[in-house]
């Protein structure tokens, strides 16, 4: 069949590097009170700026770090910004018994979990056939298998609850093919398609107020990517390629809590329409886009990962026409043996 077309005219919704009036925080103070979040990856600048936008919106944080614990002063002001709790839990999400761990203790503090961000990641910069596989598997296990252990481990809870939200931090880089870059485009992507296909999944099942999310969160100057764009690692790169990210970081100017508030506005509902399963780019205005939710649900292909092919061929061999010419049946291998 030929691929859905949106009825709907269609607008760019205008961009954003800053929180924008939609989404200030004073508009949602309290709108997550008391739901017990999950926050990964919370001592870098993202995780931070997620905890201290889900404290805004009243909800107990349960913080996780690996290596290095998150500021001590973070507890204090998600507490002063409204959290109804704080708790650091030490969690390495690329081992499956960290994260039963993690979710085992969530559960036993608070009774329940509402809301998972998984926003752990790893993000290294080097020629694939170089990078020492360790290093390549450790960074998929972060990137991907952390959020699917904890997806694997929470959506039966969820259905139990009959409710419950996902955000998975994922990237650009999962939509795009970038150089040197390998092990963090394939785990991005596979994070996006992760996130679609467990939405149908709940879709099945008519679950309607579970609702799963993957995300572009913006650029950031973090300390991951500070380290990935630095001149130690620049320079493992063959020289041809080095000026290609000289300027890598120029781009990088987004504030982490467009991030943060455009998370906490998905977290409440306001988009799981239109936008349930979908990936995110938070710079895009999110007035603006769910002002075209009708577009939206015309047309499968927005706001997913899909490949494009040569003559509006769809994905599949099915021509525009909705039908194939039956071919003259070949007997194989066509020549006298």
């Amino acid at each position: 069949m030929a691929q859905p077309q949106s009825s709907q005219s269609q607008f760019a919704p205008r961009f954003r590097n800053d929180v924008y009036p939609f989404i200030y925080p004073q508009k949602f103070k309290g709108a997550l009170k008391d739901k017990v979040t999950i926050i990964t990856g919370a001592a870098g600048a993202i995780g931070q700026s997620l905890a201290e936008s889900f404290a805004v919106a009243g909800a107990k944080l349960v913080l996780t770090y690996n290596n290095t614990p998150p500021p001590p002063a973070l507890k204090d002001k998600c507490l002063s910004l409204g959290a109804g709790s704080v708790t650091f839990i030490r969690c390495n999400v690329a081992q499956l018994d960290g994260c039963e761990d993690l979710v085992k203790q969530a559960h036993d503090a608070h009774g329940r979990v509402d809301i998972l961000i998984n926003n752990a990641g790893a993000n290294g910069l080097g020629p694939m056939d170089a990078q020492d596989p360790v290093d390549f598997i450790r960074d998929i296990a972060v990137n991907f298998h952390g959020p699917y252990y904890l997806m694997r481990l929470l959506l039966p809870k969820f259905k139990e609850q009959r409710s419950g939200c996902v955000l998975n931090i994922a990237s650009r880089a999962g939509t795009v093919a970038i150089p040197y870059s390998t092990s963090y485009c394939a785990s991005k992507a596979a994070l996006i398609n992760l996130t679609a296909c467990t939405q149908k999944e709940i879709d099945i099942e008519e679950l309607h107020d579970i609702h799963l999310y993957s995300l572009h969160p913006g650029g950031i100057k973090s300390a991951m990517t500070l380290k990935k764009y630095g001149q130690e690692s620049v320079s493992n790169i063959p020289e041809k390629a080095r000026a290609w990210f000289a300027n890598a970081l120029d781009i990088y100017n987004d504030s982490p809590y467009l991030n943060g508030m455009v998370c906490v506005a998905l977290a409440t509902g306001i988009a799981k329409d239109v936008l349930r399963g979908k990936y995110f780019d938070v710079g895009q205005d999110l007035e603006d886009v769910l002002a075209q939710g009708d577009a939206l649900s015309a047309d499968p292909n927005l706001y997913g990962l899909h490949t494009s092919f040569l003559g509006g061929l769809a994905n599949g061999g099915i021509p525009p026409g909705g039908y194939h010419v039956p071919e003259v049946p070949f007997v194989f291998p066509g020549y006298e043996v």
